[in-house]
């Protein structure tokens, strides 16, 4: 099967991907523009130089231990496929496609068949053994990220002495939580149907009888497809392995939150604790609001600058802070992408070769 087949390099050039793009990239440099205009960049490089070396060091910390948590689910995911992948292949998938999220429109959508592609390619996995791991994975990120949200909202409101006043206040919470809530019981309800052995199958033969013959005889085609997904999610559907891997990605996403408490506090920004973790949620939730901005770049950018201005900061420690954490992401993502095009170039001999499915050598033992 060539390269064009596959499909996810051509798909963030098709056509129905153009406007979407175009509108995210539009909106992106909107704000982009409009914070240039607000805040004066050219005073934050001094602001970043005594920073120094060692504390950009200790910056890129903590982002890097929280990918390294997140291979590592990952890599416990893909384990339900009888094959034991290495942390450090996982690792390197996951870096190589997250950079999609980070640099493209819809980039949090089609990291996610990027990861299929790469691990077939470069693994030799076929879709259907990975495809049920990557939904469980994005379904966990996005369920415990609305915790995280809920529980920072919830400390914040209790200890009401944290904050100042003119700053990041309780009305930010309140929203918060509101916010919080609504998505925890989004992802709660998605996450049950995933739990529910009958609901794939119910929903593949939904899907054949849809009112379009030639989409309904594909559907019915990928009959064994679905079956192998099916089974490799009832590898992690009991409530002590939902239970697990919500703590691991609430510890990934309270990583970034620690990333950002080091970065304020190596700026001398006039937040606390509460209010730092209260501004990165929910410029986090703000990002994933609109996928279509490529990184969330400059509405996650006036967020955080809005916030830190807004409790009594100087202009450069919040245009220092936007950079600084831009920074970390222009790394990984200048990472991911040399590793993306390494993929492409390098064609390993088992990918001339269709692998079969796991479902089917099951089936033949059987």
């Amino acid at each position: 099967m060539k390269d064009s087949k596959i499909g996810i390099f051509s798909a963030l050039t098709s056509s129905k991907w153009r406007i979407l793009g175009i509108a995210g990239i539009v909106i992106g440099l909107a704000f982009i523009v409009n914070l240039i205009r607000t805040i004066d960049f050219s005073s934050a490089t001094a602001t970043i130089a005594r920073i120094g070396i060692f504390g950009v060091i200790i910056i890129l910390i903590p982002y890097s231990c929280a990918a390294l948590l997140d291979s590592e689910a990952w890599r416990k995911l893909l384990s339900s496929t009888k094959r034991h992948p290495s942390l450090k292949h996982i690792f390197l998938v996951r870096a190589a496609t997250e950079a999609l999220v980070i640099t493209v429109p819809m980039g949090s959508i089609l990291s996610d068949p990027a990861k299929a592609w790469v691990l077939k390619r470069q693994y030799g996995y076929p879709h259907s053994s990975t495809a049920a791991s990557i939904v469980f994975r994005k379904t966990m990120l996005g369920f415990s990220q609305s915790i995280l949200a809920m529980i920072v909202a919830i400390v914040a409101l209790c200890n009401p002495s944290s904050f100042r006043p003119n700053g990041i206040g309780e009305s930010l919470a309140w929203m918060l939580l509101g916010l919080a809530l609504v998505v925890v019981a989004v992802y709660s309800v998605l996450l049950g149907l995933l739990c529910n052995a009958s609901f794939v199958d119910r929903f593949h033969r939904w899907l054949t009888k849809l009112p379009f013959p030639k989409l309904a005889q594909w559907f019915d085609r990928k009959e064994p497809h679905f079956r192998e997904f099916n089974r490799h999610l009832g590898s992690f559907r009991d409530i002590f392995s939902v239970a697990r891997f919500t703590a691991t990605y609430l510890l990934f996403w309270i990583g970034e939150n620690i990333e950002t408490i080091i970065i304020l506090t190596l700026l001398h920004a006039n937040l606390t604790v509460p209010q730092a973790m209260v501004m990165e949620v929910s410029c986090v939730l703000l990002r994933a609001s609109t996928p279509m901005v490529p990184g969330g770049i400059g509405i996650q950018d006036t967020g955080y600058a809005s916030l830190i201005l807004s409790n009594g900061n100087a202009p450069e420690i919040a245009a220092a802070f936007v950079l600084i954490k831009r920074f970390r992401e222009l790394v990984w993502s200048i990472f991911g992408y040399a590793l993306l095009i390494n993929t492409r170039r390098h064609s390993p001999s088992f990918t001339k070769q269709e692998p079969v499915l796991d479902a089917e050598m099951i089936a033949t033992e059987a």
